[in-house]
Protein backbone atom coordinates (compact mmCIF):
# COMPACT_ATOMS: atom_id res chain seq x y z
CA UNK A 1 0.00 0.00 0.00
CA UNK A 2 1.25 3.67 -0.97
CA UNK A 3 0.97 5.86 1.17
CA UNK A 4 0.96 10.02 0.30
CA UNK A 5 3.46 12.14 2.29
CA UNK A 6 1.90 15.52 3.36
CA UNK A 7 3.99 18.35 1.71
CA UNK A 8 4.96 21.19 4.20
CA UNK A 9 6.75 24.10 4.37
CA UNK A 10 10.55 23.38 6.01
CA UNK A 11 10.58 25.18 9.60
CA UNK A 12 13.76 23.88 9.83
CA UNK A 13 15.86 25.80 12.38
CA UNK A 14 13.24 28.34 13.22
CA UNK A 15 12.86 28.84 17.03
CA UNK A 16 9.96 29.58 19.25
CA UNK A 17 10.57 33.25 18.79
CA UNK A 18 10.04 33.05 14.93
CA UNK A 19 6.87 31.40 15.85
CA UNK A 20 5.52 33.94 17.90
CA UNK A 21 6.46 36.72 16.07
CA UNK A 22 4.28 34.76 13.05
CA UNK A 23 1.30 34.55 15.84
CA UNK A 24 1.42 38.06 16.17
CA UNK A 25 1.74 39.27 12.86
CA UNK A 26 -1.23 36.75 11.71
CA UNK A 27 -3.28 38.03 15.17
CA UNK A 28 -2.66 42.11 13.06
CA UNK A 29 -3.98 40.62 9.77
CA UNK A 30 -7.40 39.24 11.23
CA UNK A 31 -7.65 42.31 13.46
CA UNK A 32 -7.14 44.18 10.29
CA UNK A 33 -9.23 42.47 8.04
CA UNK A 34 -12.39 42.52 10.83
CA UNK A 35 -11.46 46.63 11.16
CA UNK A 36 -11.66 47.14 7.53
CA UNK A 37 -15.20 45.03 7.55
CA UNK A 38 -16.23 47.21 9.91
CA UNK A 39 -15.15 50.53 8.36
CA UNK A 40 -12.54 51.41 10.88
CA UNK A 41 -9.79 52.44 8.09
CA UNK A 42 -7.48 53.99 10.16
CA UNK A 43 -7.14 51.26 12.75
CA UNK A 44 -6.55 48.86 9.69
CA UNK A 45 -4.23 50.19 8.15
CA UNK A 46 -2.34 50.85 11.59
CA UNK A 47 -2.35 47.06 11.82
CA UNK A 48 -1.73 45.87 8.19
CA UNK A 49 1.48 48.39 8.42
CA UNK A 50 2.51 46.62 11.54
CA UNK A 51 2.22 43.04 10.17
CA UNK A 52 4.28 44.02 7.02
CA UNK A 53 7.11 45.29 9.33
CA UNK A 54 7.17 41.70 10.56
CA UNK A 55 6.19 39.87 7.79
CA UNK A 56 9.06 41.92 6.15
CA UNK A 57 11.63 40.87 9.80
CA UNK A 58 10.46 37.37 9.27
CA UNK A 59 11.36 37.23 5.24
CA UNK A 60 14.69 38.36 6.43
CA UNK A 61 15.23 35.08 8.71
CA UNK A 62 14.01 33.00 6.00
CA UNK A 63 16.31 34.05 3.31
CA UNK A 64 19.35 34.34 5.60
CA UNK A 65 18.33 30.21 6.73
CA UNK A 66 17.75 29.81 2.86
CA UNK A 67 14.44 28.64 3.73
CA UNK A 68 12.87 29.80 0.38
CA UNK A 69 9.33 28.41 -0.24
CA UNK A 70 8.69 30.02 3.53
CA UNK A 71 10.48 33.38 2.39
CA UNK A 72 8.42 33.66 -0.77
CA UNK A 73 4.76 33.11 1.46
CA UNK A 74 6.29 35.78 3.95
CA UNK A 75 8.01 38.61 1.36
CA UNK A 76 4.64 38.17 -1.02
CA UNK A 77 2.31 38.76 2.48
CA UNK A 78 4.17 42.06 3.51
CA UNK A 79 3.81 43.60 -0.05
CA UNK A 80 0.46 42.59 0.28
CA UNK A 81 -0.14 44.04 4.22
CA UNK A 82 2.11 47.28 2.82
CA UNK A 83 -0.43 47.37 -0.31
CA UNK A 84 -3.77 47.62 2.14
CA UNK A 85 -2.06 49.69 4.96
CA UNK A 86 -2.32 52.51 1.49
CA UNK A 87 1.78 52.14 0.97
CA UNK A 88 1.79 50.79 -2.88
CA UNK A 89 4.77 52.27 -3.77
CA UNK A 90 6.76 50.13 -1.20
CA UNK A 91 4.38 47.10 -2.76
CA UNK A 92 5.29 47.49 -6.14
CA UNK A 93 9.23 47.80 -4.59
CA UNK A 94 8.58 44.99 -2.58
CA UNK A 95 6.89 43.33 -6.04
CA UNK A 96 9.69 44.20 -8.22
CA UNK A 97 12.18 42.47 -5.88
CA UNK A 98 10.61 39.29 -5.82
CA UNK A 99 9.81 39.13 -9.59
CA UNK A 100 14.17 39.36 -10.33
CA UNK A 101 14.02 36.38 -8.77
CA UNK A 102 14.71 33.48 -11.30
CA UNK A 103 13.86 31.26 -8.52
CA UNK A 104 10.43 32.56 -8.03
CA UNK A 105 7.67 29.98 -8.41
CA UNK A 106 5.86 30.29 -11.73
CA UNK A 107 2.47 30.06 -9.91
CA UNK A 108 4.00 32.84 -7.72
CA UNK A 109 5.08 35.08 -10.50
CA UNK A 110 1.94 34.92 -12.36
CA UNK A 111 0.00 36.31 -8.62
CA UNK A 112 2.80 38.82 -8.12
CA UNK A 113 2.65 40.24 -11.85
CA UNK A 114 -1.42 40.48 -11.20
CA UNK A 115 -0.90 42.49 -8.18
CA UNK A 116 1.89 44.53 -9.32
CA UNK A 117 -0.88 45.38 -12.66
CA UNK A 118 -3.27 46.09 -10.03
CA UNK A 119 -1.34 48.56 -7.99
CA UNK A 120 0.20 50.43 -11.22
CA UNK A 121 -3.37 51.15 -11.83
CA UNK A 122 -4.66 51.72 -8.23
CA UNK A 123 -1.38 54.31 -8.62
CA UNK A 124 -2.52 56.08 -11.43
CA UNK A 125 -6.31 56.48 -10.12
CA UNK A 126 -5.09 57.97 -6.59
CA UNK A 127 -2.65 60.77 -8.47
CA UNK A 128 -5.72 61.46 -10.70
CA UNK A 129 -8.28 61.24 -8.15
CA UNK A 130 -5.93 62.91 -5.07
CA UNK A 131 -2.63 63.92 -5.78
CA UNK A 132 -2.57 67.94 -6.38
CA UNK A 133 -1.38 69.53 -9.32
CA UNK A 134 2.41 70.06 -9.66
CA UNK A 135 2.85 73.53 -8.72
CA UNK A 136 5.55 75.19 -11.32
CA UNK A 137 7.93 77.51 -10.51
CA UNK A 138 9.70 79.47 -12.31
CA UNK A 139 13.33 80.46 -11.57
CA UNK A 140 14.84 83.82 -12.51
CA UNK A 141 18.11 84.60 -12.63
CA UNK A 142 18.05 87.07 -9.24
CA UNK A 143 16.89 83.23 -7.25
CA UNK A 144 19.95 82.04 -5.64
CA UNK A 145 20.18 79.49 -2.94
CA UNK A 146 21.44 80.15 0.44
CA UNK A 147 24.05 77.98 1.57
CA UNK A 148 25.69 77.79 4.76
Amino acid sequence: MKTERKQSINREGLDAAFAKDEMRKSNLILQANLLKAQGQYQDATDRFAEAAQIEEQLSQVLLQKELMTKYFVHRFSALSCWAQAGNVYQAIVMSKELLARPDLPDHLRQCIQEHVQLFQARRVLWFAEFAPPAIIVPVSSDFALATT
